[in-house]
């Protein structure tokens, strides 16, 4: 028999004496002697771990598992034999502790795997639910109530100016207006058409002006829907890993239960930061959508700091009113 064979020599064959601890001791000197090769070397220790399983603990799992721990020995066998160091213990406690860390991975695996597979059940199921659950809340009556009116006359910059003028508005009249035109994006079709009522507008002309404003802003709106997507991508994500980690505490997932667990507790803080990060901009103005002064200044015939004058008239108002309600209360 060659010392390529994949059998296993006749003193560790079933026929000869069994292979103790003190045998696979002997494996790397027999190594550099040339005794035994490194294959038949990886033959011998996966012999060795599949007659002495329960010494690695291996008892605990299917054959299915054990199989797999013997192929993974035998796939790695050549870099197996090269890591070993006689200077920091024998060679039989060295494969303990390799066939441990085979173990500990194979379990890792197994749990994540499973964890994706429910998962992916879990958000399946979402899904179907939410996607009905929003069907039924649709309002068809809604689908055709654009803000503004598509298809409009266009009517130029200069004309509006001079439309603006021909209405001569008071201090008051020109706040409300130019407010108007700076939350245009914002603004209803009903909205619109009272401030024309009021003012005497022409409605072309006024929806010309909201959808000016607008058209200067469609960058802005482009990135705040963007931003709003995030902010959804966020919070969906931030509730799923609660959820997750919710079920986890419910489990009994062996040794790898803390490692699975802050995984997930890691994503989950991730996406909640970035939603709260969102909220806050929100919240805070900063993605707004509103034209610029200079804007709203070239359609009503003034200058921007007659524009900006007019917005804080407006805030100095909103204040008193705010603190005369709280004093009445």
């Amino acid at each position: 028999m060659s010392a390529d064979s994949p059998c296993l020599p006749d003193k560790f064959s079933k026929r000869g004496k069994s292979m103790n601890q003190k045998d696979l001791n002997n494996l790397p000197q027999q190594l550099r002697t040339g005794t035994i090769t490194p294959k038949g070397a990886i033959n011998v220790i996966c012999n060795f771990v599949a007659k002495n399983y329960p010494i690695y603990g291996l008892h605990k799992y299917d054959e299915d598992f054990r199989q797999d721990i013997i192929l993974t020995l035998i796939e790695k066998g050549p870099k197996l034999l090269h890591m070993y160091n006689a200077d920091y213990g024998d060679f039989f406690t060295f494969i303990y502790y390799y066939i441990s860390t085979l173990i500990n991975s194979r379990i890792k695996n197994r749990i994540m795997n499973k964890m994706k597979d429910n998962l992916a059940i879990e958000e399946s199921i979402r899904s179907f639910d939410e996607k009905e659950y929003y069907y039924h809340r649709i309002d068809f009556k809604n689908f055709d109530i654009p803000k503004a009116p598509f298809a409009r006359k266009t009517i130029s910059p200069d004309e509006l100016q001079q439309a603006i003028k021909t209405l001569s508005l008071k201090h008051q009249d020109k706040k409300v207006i130019i407010l108007a035109l700076k939350s245009s994006y914002y603004l209803t079709d009903s909205q619109i058409q009272k401030i024309c009522k009021i003012y005497k507008i022409k409605p072309d002309y006024f929806y010309s002006m909201i959808q000016h404003c607008k058209d200067s802003i469609e960058k802005r709106t482009n990135k705040r829907e963007k931003a709003q997507e995030r902010r959804n991508f966020a919070y969906y994500h931030h509730k799923r890993y609660s959820r997750i980690l919710q079920n986890l505490k419910e489990e009994e997932i062996l040794e790898n239960k803390y490692y699975v667990r802050e995984q997930f507790k890691h994503k989950e803080s991730k996406h909640r930061s970035n939603w709260n990060k969102l909220n806050k901009a929100f919240e805070q103005g900063h993605l707004y959508l509103r034209p610029t002064n200079k804007t709203v200044a070239n359609l009503m015939g003034i200058c921007e700091r007659q524009v900006n004058y007019y917005i804080n008239c407006a805030k100095k108002e909103l204040s008193k009113t705010d603190i005369t309600n709280t004093n009445e209360r």
